[in-house]
């Protein structure tokens, strides 16, 4: 985006018109009765324009041209910062570098045209009023859609965080699938076998005891020893 404040349209203002200054001279066409050859003559202008040059580039340079600009900028708003002193309670005050694009900037502006503050040799006119009040709605219609675009925008970015997980398919989808070969086909392997185990186990402990056996008082076990003494069976 080009800058467009005060101090750019200034300076580049300058420059046009020091450009312009730059601009040779060129020798008068040839008559008869000069006193001066040609070639005296371009030689004199030839020299002229060199003086012009180097004293535009002595007291134009671009550190000059942006200093003068500022200057004007600075004058401009102590003008403005004067005027507003001045304005009434209920107007609105919108500076001329203001941002329109921001949505802060646009949620200031009033409703009505009659209540901005103006220059108060001002006259408002009818075409201003309508131009005011189209280009109000228009702002704040493109200001509404904006908005709605980057909610739009953050909820892509977050499903896109959510799916990064899915972009290196073979490191971080393919092991957790059951395939012949897989790890997750291994682990399942292993975990029947170990149920197998603890089913025989558990069968060989519940069989009943003998007819001469005698009962013996059973002492409550935990869980823990439950399962270590099923694992020694196996």
């Amino acid at each position: 985006m080009e800058e467009s404040s005060i101090t750019s349209l200034k300076s580049a203002f300058i420059r046009t018109q020091v450009r312009q200054l730059e601009t040779p001279l060129r020798p008068p066409p040839p008559t008869e009765e000069g006193r001066l050859s040609d070639k005296q003559i371009n030689d004199l202008v030839e020299k002229v324009n060199e003086k012009i040059r180097q004293h535009n580039r002595l007291i134009f340079s671009t550190q000059s041209q942006r200093h003068v600009a500022e200057q004007i900028e600075s004058l401009h708003w102590n003008l403005v910062s004067e005027e507003t002193e001045h304005a009434e309670f209920d107007t609105v005050i919108i500076r001329r570098d203001a941002e329109l694009t921001e949505s802060n900037t646009i949620q200031s502006l009033p409703e009505e045209y009659d209540d901005l503050h103006l220059h108060p040799d001002h006259e408002p006119q009818e075409h201003e009023v309508q131009r005011y009040t189209q280009l109000l709605e228009g702002l704040v219609e493109l200001s509404q859609k904006r908005e709605s675009l980057n909610k739009k925008l953050a909820q892509y970015r977050h499903l896109k965080k959510l799916m990064e997980p899915l972009n290196e398919p073979q490191k971080n989808v393919q092991p957790n699938l059951v395939t012949r070969d897989g790890e997750l086909s291994q682990e399942l392997d292993k975990m029947k076998a170990l149920l197998a185990r603890v089913a025989a186990s558990a069968g060989k402990a519940g069989g009943s005891p003998g007819a001469g056996s005698r009962q013996t008082e059973t002492v409550p076990q935990t869980e823990q020893q439950k399962l270590a003494k099923l694992m020694e069976l196996g």
